[in-house]
């Protein structure tokens, strides 16, 4: 049976959430809240250990929890942190180098090819950072390794050297023996605020240069926008003077046709009236051809009445110089008969003329 604790949770989260979450890493004997601090009891040792190495945890969406392990006030528990805390030493390597070095990401980016590391707290304003490997496995096979650069430079990789720690721990058990417990608990607590203080500073470090990173990031992008705007406003006004010309150009055709469709349509009214003019000749000609038809055909009714009265004229004319004939070979005629000859029917012809 092992507990930790999770410092920081939100006044939000219940101790079901954080005892759901904590049940995919084993099962868990009991889950207290108070305030933000929750402290999680697991079943078995090995699945708290394995919680605490996988932290922070994102347990809710409301941001990262730290997990660390329960501080104890008796003699037996604070055996077993210490031996806790030499196995860890035992994993752990000081790293000296430049600032720029020590950073966080590079330092993860470079020794994480060795394996699986567990903790990573850069203090560049004294000049070294601590790295905390899984295994003793991962340290050796940096240390076997006689040189090893980062960013150009070479780094100063030693095994972590615990003396201060030692003669702290060899101080703190004689004060136990020949104290009373309450100054080996201020001990503790003081020691484990000191670890915090070190942890909130390697937090604000890491938060500070990825605050940079950020910062420039943003800075590039905010380059390559203005580059992009500004390469889509000269596309843009480049096509705005395009279309413009080319809008010019179509208004100059539309006004060419519309000149062309006027003329057309002068030459169209012209053209119509030439017809009109046309057929109203037309028309005065055919009425003219009637008028003198018609003249025609009364001259040719005149001429035909003229012919007969003259063929009339002319029967008669025979018809008298026949009897004419008759009377000067027949003598006996009287006169009467020659005197009741009836008068030429010339008035008659001159009238009907």
């Amino acid at each position: 049976m092992s507990s930790v604790v999770l410092d920081g949770l939100d006044n939000r989260t219940s101790s079901d959430t954080v005892k759901n979450f904590c049940q995919n890493f084993g099962r868990i004997l009991n889950c207290y809240i108070k305030s933000n601090q929750c402290i999680v009891t697991f079943a078995e040792q090995h699945h708290a250990e394995e919680f605490v190495r996988t932290s922070p945890h994102r347990i809710d969406s409301y941001g990262l929890i730290n997990a660390t392990w329960k501080t104890n006030l008796n003699r037996t528990n604070s055996h077993f942190s210490r031996s806790t805390s030499n196995t860890t030493d035992n994993c752990r390597l000081t790293i000296r180098g430049t600032a720029e070095q020590l950073e966080e990401k590079s330092l993860l980016k470079y020794f994480s090819q060795y394996g699986h590391i567990r903790m990573c707290l850069p203090n560049s304003s004294q000049g070294y950072a601590t790295i905390t490997f899984d295994d003793r496995t991962s340290c050796d096979r940096i240390l076997k390794e006689s040189r090893h650069f980062l960013n150009g430079r070479s780094l100063i990789v030693e095994s972590f050297t615990s003396a201060k720690s030692t003669s702290d721990e060899l101080e703190s058990s004689k004060r136990m023996k020949y104290s009373d417990p309450n100054e080996s608990t201020l001990s503790v607590l003081t020691n484990q605020f000191e670890h915090e203080k070190e942890q909130l500073i390697s937090e604000q470090v890491r938060l500070q240069n990825q605050y940079e990173q950020c910062m420039q990031l943003y800075e590039y992008e905010k380059t390559q926008l203005n580059d992009y705007l500004t390469k889509q406003r000269t596309e843009f006004t480049q096509q705005i003077v395009h279309y413009q010309y080319l809008l010019k150009q179509s208004l100059d055709e539309i006004t060419t046709k519309d000149r062309q469709i006027e003329q057309l349509k002068q030459e169209n009214k012209d053209i119509d009236d030439l017809l009109r003019q046309t057929v109203h000749d037309n028309e005065q000609q055919q009425i003219h051809s009637k008028k003198r038809e018609e003249t025609h055909n009364q001259m040719k009714r005149k001429y035909e009445d003229l012919y007969k009265s003259y063929m009339k004229l002319k029967d008669n004319c025979m018809t008298q110089r026949d009897k004419d004939s008759i009377v000067i070979n027949n003598p006996v005629i009287s006169s009467t008969s020659i005197l009741n000859k009836p008068k030429s029917t010339i008035d008659d012809v001159r009238k009907k003329l």
